[in-house]
């Protein structure tokens, strides 16, 4: 039997080996073991013959995989013969044979291949699913023991191929069946075991997790950059960024893939392209977007009806004060009143008495927009209010006069009859006695003669009068010497002076004689001659014998000799009119002054090396050419005016990047990053200084609980103040504590023997229990 037990067994492995069975739900690899059932039986038959006969040895292929361990059976003291190996003497038998659960292998009893030998003659299953892992079926399959044997079953989503369980591709195996594993409108993606349901750019999944529907981008913030002109506007699964109303598209000026995905807008100019939109007195001001009509200035009304404004009723002119508001159509004008001068906006007073004295024929004296006149003493106004008339003193009392009154214009005298002198008072008269009094009547010198009377006598250049006492001036140049002088003599009271005609002036050697004055002076060894008139050398033909330079010299150069100029730095030339730079001037510049460039229009700098851009470079741009502008740190752009989508810092807390280092937070973030939480004020508030958090909470200090913090804790405080074994009275003392939600309160602490403890428990009662040990300890409870 031992060869078709062979063949048996190397039959099903290979049947097991090459046509594994599967299921919908689990495929099952089951090791059968009928074969070693019937052996077993052939075996049991066998041992009922005599005692000594050997079956055939076993195949080593057909025992257990794990090694059974194999035990000898030592059979005890009989009188039965000694059987051979580990068999037995079973009973009702007269030979030795093995026990019903074991198989003979050689002169040995063993388990079959599932089995090991527990005890002496007792096989027991192996379970081969009981290990770390999935044992012997492998990744992606369950292992279930079976007595003798067991049974692998893959996982749902598995099944059982030539290398063990492997992944069903739902998705694919729906293609091929007409089945759908996920909706219509919905994407299949196959996973280890399952697959994923999920939907395409541009939709999301409902609640339900049934269909797909669209996502509106347009419901997020700066989808389209609504700052340079655009409207975002949803489609299935998507959206498009087209420019608003009062905007049109410009031209890109970046092609490449790193350029903005968005349409640059430009605003349209209504007032440029329809110049009669506002008509009427209305005109037109563009804004963005859109543009709106306004009257013009001196109308009033709302741009497309307009009437005239009169500013002088309305108090929206520009008078001043002194000037007369008049109202013409659209306008006004403004007039200073009479005796005021200006514009009508800025009116200053005229001063009359400055132009012709204000016509007054005395004193004018000027008032805030008119003058009046006036007289000197001696006059009254007439009643012409300009002109004055003299007063006759004498006809009134005399003129307080004591002899004689002699009107005059704006006064009178008084006056002596010989020998009378006048007295102090200018009135009375009184007999001369003395030269004390009034100088005895004489104007210059008086002296007294031996006969007692007074005798007056003049200074020099005077001589003394028909009335003997006052002293006539002497006219030194009035005869034929000319009093000595040159060319004019000057004849002044008490004396003279020589002067010269125009063109002369007085020597300072001989004050008699006159020199001819020359403007300019006369140089380079010229003499004046004459007035203005010099007699010059060879070679200085010029006004005061100056040098003449033809050109004349430019820029500030000396002419030093015939058509000779001393330049200053800087300039050269005929004349000094041609400047010098010392670094050349590039790009088509010319020198206009000492290292002064003027540059063509497109370029710039001290040698015309440095391009223009016009309109300049924006956010940080340099001007590398001639209007071509390199940019910076993202920026875009002819000019560097598009705002890159770029944050050096990432955006925190679901924050999106909407610009160059600019963030949109989402609801309850603010800051530049969004890294701070926007934190509402707590309903009800927080109390003993507690801080507000997010989500309506409190954060509460040290000393305080609750919602709100509202009550105060006092933590227990426990202290070893001293240790001592002698016994000490205890004391009791009592103390203020502002612990407790209550206020102040009054609590206890107390001083006990051995050792000072001092607790302090929110002002409830403290229990203190002392245990002594030999080592010094203790312990405490309390409550």
């Amino acid at each position: 039997m031992t060869p078709l037990w062979t063949l048996l067994s190397a039959l099903l492995l290979v049947l097991s080996m090459a046509q594994p069975l599967s299921s919908s739900e689990e495929t099952e690899i089951e090791i059968l073991k009928q074969a070693e059932a019937e052996f077993i039986k052939s075996q049991n038959q066998v041992t009922k013959n005599a005692v000594g006969s050997l079956p055939e040895p076993i195949p080593s292929h057909m025992l257990t995989t794990s090694a059974p361990s194999i035990a000898t059976v030592s059979p005890g003291p009989s009188l039965a013969p000694q059987c051979p190996g580990n068999q037995l003497m079973l009973e009702g038998s007269t030979g030795c044979s093995c026990v019903p659960s074991m198989v003979k292998d050689g002169d040995n009893c063993t388990c079959p291949v599932g089995f090991t030998l527990e005890g002496a003659a007792e096989c027991k299953d192996v379970d081969e699913c009981d290990g770390e892992g999935s044992a012997p079926c492998g990744l992606h399959a369950s292992c279930i023991n079976t007595p003798g044997s067991y049974s692998c079953s893959c996982l749902r989503g598995y099944l059982m191929g030539a290398g063990g369980c492997q992944d069903v591709d739902e998705c694919a195996l729906a293609a091929v069946t007409g089945l759908q594993p996920c909706q219509s409108d919905t994407e299949c993606k196959n996973t280890a075991g399952s697959f994923t349901c999920s939907c395409p750019l541009g939709y999301v999944m409902e609640p339900n997790g049934q269909r797909c529907v669209d996502v509106d981008e347009c419901s997020f913030e700066e989808q389209c950059r609504r700052e340079l002109g655009n409207v975002c506007i949803n489609t299935p699964g998507s959206f498009v960024c087209q420019c608003q109303q009062g905007f049109r598209a410009q031209p890109p000026t970046c092609v490449g893939p790193e350029c903005p995905d968005y349409t640059v807008c430009q605003d349209v100019d209504e007032c440029l392209e329809s110049p009669a939109v506002c008509d009427g007195q209305g005109v037109c001001e563009n804004t963005l977007g859109s543009y709106k009509c306004v009257c013009q200035p001196g109308y009033r009304g709302n741009g497309t009806h307009c009437e005239d404004e009169n500013e002088c009723t309305s108090g929206a002119h520009g008078c001043d004060t002194n000037a007369r508001c008049s109202n013409i159509i659209g306008s006004y004008f403004c007039q200073c009143y009479p005796g005021f001068d200006g514009d009508g906006h800025s009116c200053f007073d005229v001063d009359e008495c400055l132009a012709s004295n204000g016509t007054c024929e005395h004193i004018c004296a000027n008032t805030l927009g008119s003058f009046h006149c006036s007289c000197r003493p001696g006059y009254q106004l007439h009643i012409d209010g300009r002109t004055c008339v003299d007063i006759d003193e004498c006809k009134l009392q005399n003129g307080g006069c004591s002899h004689t009154c002699t009107n005059s214009p704006g006064g009178h005298t008084c006056n002596c009859p010989p020998p009378l002198l006048l007295a102090t008072d200018n009135l009375t008269c009184s007999n001369i006695t003395s030269c004390k009094l009034r100088n005895g009547g004489c104007d210059h010198i008086c002296t007294m003669s031996a006969e007692g009377h007074a005798q007056c006598s003049c200074r020099t250049g005077w001589k003394l009068d028909e009335d003997l006492r006052s002293c006539e001036d002497i006219n030194e140049c009035g005869d034929f010497t000319n009093g000595g002088c040159e060319q004019l003599c000057v004849n002044h009271p008490g004396g003279f002076n020589c002067t010269c005609r125009e063109g002369y002036e007085v020597r300072t050697d001989d004050l008699t004689k006159c020199q001819p004055v020359c403007v300019p002076t006369c140089q380079n060894y010229g003499v004046c001659v004459a007035p203005n008139s010099c007699d010059c050398p060879p070679g200085y033909p010029g006004v005061g014998c100056s040098a003449m330079c033809s050109p004349p010299c430019a820029h500030g150069g000396s002419c030093m000799r015939w058509n000779k100029c001393l330049c200053p730095a800087g300039w050269t030339g005929t004349g000094c009119h041609t400047a010098l730079c010392e670094l050349p001037c590039a790009n088509g510049g010319r020198c206009v002054g000492p290292d002064t460039c003027q540059c063509p229009f497109d370029y710039t700098g001290p040698q015309c090396l440095l391009p223009l851009c016009t309109p300049a470079c924006q956010n940080g741009g340099s001007c590398v050419d001639v209007n071509k502008c390199t940019c910076v740190a993202g920026w875009q752009g002819a000019r560097c005016q598009i705002e890159p989508v770029q944050c050096q810092k990432p955006c925190q807390n679901g924050g999106v990047c909407v610009g160059f280092n600019r963030c949109h937070c989402t609801k309850g973030f603010t800051g530049n990053s969004c890294e701070t939480a926007v934190t509402t004020p707590c309903v009800p508030p927080c109390q003993h200084g507690a801080t507000c958090s997010p989500r309506n909470t409190c954060t509460c200090p040290e000393g305080t609980a609750g919602l709100r913090c509202e009550r105060l804790t006092c933590p227990v405080v426990t202290m070893v103040v001293g240790m001592a074994r002698a016994v000490r009275k205890a004391s009791r003392e009592s103390y203020v504590d502002r612990c407790g939600p209550l206020g102040v309160q009054l609590c206890t602490k107390y001083r006990l023997p051995v050792f000072l403890l001092h607790s302090q428990s929110g002002c409830h009662l403290v229990e203190v229990a002392v245990w002594w040990f030999n080592t010094g300890l203790f312990s405490v409870s309390h409550r």
